[in-house]
C-alpha cells in the first residue's frame, strides 16, 4: 500500500533531495534508516505461509538470536568500512542493503572535482556505511551456516555482499576491485562441484562392486 516512485537519471538525486515535498506528500529515501515500513507481521505470516513444503535440513532464514550474532559477526568482519550492521524488515529479494548514505551521484561528482584540484582520484574515501541485512534470505542463512563450516569463505561472501550493496547504491568508486574476490569464489564452486562429481563417482563404483 505504499506508493514509490522509481528515478535512474544521476540528476534526479539532485532534484528529488531538494524538492521535499509534491503534491503535499513527503519525499522520502527508501535508503534511509529511520523509515516505518510497518507491522512485521504481514511478513512473518507470509513465511509460515511458504515454508510448508520445505526440507527442514535447509534453513532459509534466521532466528532472532542469530541474526544478532550474525550482524556482530559481520561488522568485525568487515571492521572499518562498516559503522553499524543491524536487522531490517524492509527487503524481500535482497540480502542487505546500505542505509543512510550518500547520493552516488553527488559523491562522483565530488569525486571528480576533488580528483581534478587534487590530482589525486583516491582523495574522498568512502566513510565507514551502515548495513542493514535480511534474515529471511537464504544468501544470508547460508552465510550464517559457513562461518562455522568455512570460515575464510564466509569472510569472501561477506565482503561481496557488502559491495554488492555499496554498487547497488552507486558508491563503490572502483568495482575491478571485486575481481580477485570473485574469481575466488568462482573456484570455490568449481572445487565443491568436482568434489561432489568424485564422491558421486565413488559411490557409484562402491554400489557396483558390493
Amino acid at each position: 500500500g505504499r506508493e514509490v516512485i522509481f528515478v535512474y537519471s544521476a540528476i534526479d538525486d539532485f532534484v528529488m533531495a531538494n524538492l521535499e515535498k509534491f503534491g503535499g506528500r513527503a519525499l522520502v529515501s527508501a535508503e534511509k534508516s529511520d523509515i516505518d515500513f510497518g507491522s512485521k507481521a504481514d511478513d512473518e505470516e507470509e513465511d509460515a505461509g511458504g515454508t510448508g513444503g520445505e526440507d527442514s535440513s535447509r534453513k532459509t532464514h534466521l532466528s532472532e538470536i542469530e541474526a544478532a550474532e550474525f550482524c556482530a559477526w559481520m561488522r568485525q568482519t568487515l571492521g572499518e568500512r562498516v559503522s553499524q550492521c543491524k536487522v531490517t524488515n524492509r527487503l524481500g529479494t535482497s540480502p542487505a542493503i546500505v542505509t543512510d548514505n550518500e547520493s552516488g551521484a553527488l559523491r562522483r561528482m565530488m569525486r571528480m572535482v576533488e580528483s581534478t584540484e587534487s590530482g589525486n582520484p583516491d582523495a574522498m574515501k568512502l566513510p565507514p556505511q551502515q548495513v542493514e541485512i535480511n534474515p529471511r534470505h537464504p544468501l544470508i542463512a547460508g552465510i550464517n551456516a559457513l562461518r562455522e563450516s568455512e570460515p575464510a569463505l564466509a569472510k569472501i561472501c561477506a565482503d561481496q555482499v557488502f559491495d554488492n550493496c555499496l554498487v547497488a547504491a552507486g558508491l563503490l568508486d572502483d568495482s575491478r576491485t571485486m575481481l580477485p574476490r570473485l574469481n575466488d569464489l568462482l573456484l570455490s564452486l568449481v572445487l565443491n562441484t568436482k568434489e561432489k562429481d568424485t564422491r558421486g563417482d565413488a559411490d557409484e563404483t562402491k554400489g557396483k562392486i558390493d
